[in-house]
């Protein structure tokens, strides 16, 4: 006589959460990091390589807590996973965001705050200029490979905050003060171009009260607009050491987050 094989609920449901639960974290990081929530990449693509990386992880991952899944608890672990996965990608994405800020307070200052471009990632208007340094610390995100370090970071995470543990209290204190870099690192990148406008402006006043006949106007409006382009070319390959020390800050951040004591933003 064969044999018949029996699963139990706990058994169904252990398998369950061995890969509910770290897809939830992946997730979380595919929907803030700013390359992988990208809206250019297809959705089924995302779910999908999310899907794929928790099947190669989740064998390697520390055990698992006996929680039953469609539980109280279980809702919680899962919810849980899913706002780690969305603070490690949220870390990154301020950069992003405080190169656009850049962007924006140049911009004003030259002149070409009415110069607007869709931006698909944030789906709003956004300065051309803000586009255009987006771009570039995209690009230079991808030469420093960060999608492959912040993946590094998130599988590590598993064994620095394992699955049902919780989100130390000091983790959203510290992202916040994270996100208020935002403003100085824009102000601070975008400082060179404003000082150059500054001075320009400051001679367009001068030749203004010399010769009251002057036209502002006709000559004001393009000096400054060449200025700032001549500022931005000079002080662009400047912005990438500044850039990467950013970033390499930014991942330090990411691996300190989740421990018992996370480090303070710098």
């Amino acid at each position: 006589m064969a044999a018949s094989l029996v699963i139990s609920d706990l058994q169904i449901n252990a398998l369950v959460s061995f890969f509910v639960w770290p897809f939830a974290r992946i997730l979380g990081l595919m929907l803030s990091e700013p390359i992988f929530s990208s809206r250019s990449i297809p959705r089924r693509f995302k779910g999908g390589f999310a899907l794929i990386l928790t099947v190669l992880v989740a064998p390697l991952l520390p055990p698992m807590p006996a929680v039953p899944l469609v539980s109280a608890e279980g809702v919680a672990i899962l919810l849980n996973q899913l706002l780690i996965g969305i603070m490690l990608g949220f870390v990154m994405r301020i950069v992003m965001t405080a190169m656009e800020m850049a962007g924006m307070i140049a911009s004003a200052q030259m002149g070409l705050g009415f110069a607007m471009f869709f931006d698909p990632q944030h789906s709003a208007s956004v300065p051309a200029l803000s586009r255009v340094l987006s771009m570039f610390v995209t690009l230079l995100y991808l030469a420093l490979n960060g999608p492959q370090i912040v993946l590094s970071v998130l599988i590590d995470s598993f064994n620095t905050l394992p699955v049902g543990q919780a989100l130390p209290t000091d983790s959203l204190q510290a992202l916040a003060v994270w996100g208020g870099h935002i403003f100085s690192w824009g102000l601070w990148l975008s400082l060179p171009v404003v000082a150059a406008l500054l001075v320009t402006n400051l001679a367009i006043g001068v030749m203004t009260r010399a010769a009251p006949q002057f036209n502002i106007f006709a000559f004001g409006f393009p000096l400054t607009l060449m200025i700032g382009f001549i500022a931005l070319y000079l002080v662009v390959p400047l912005m990438v050491p500044a850039i990467e020390t950013i970033y390499q800050q930014s991942f330090g951040l990411m691996r300190s987050l989740l421990q018992a004591a996370p480090v303070a933003a710098p």
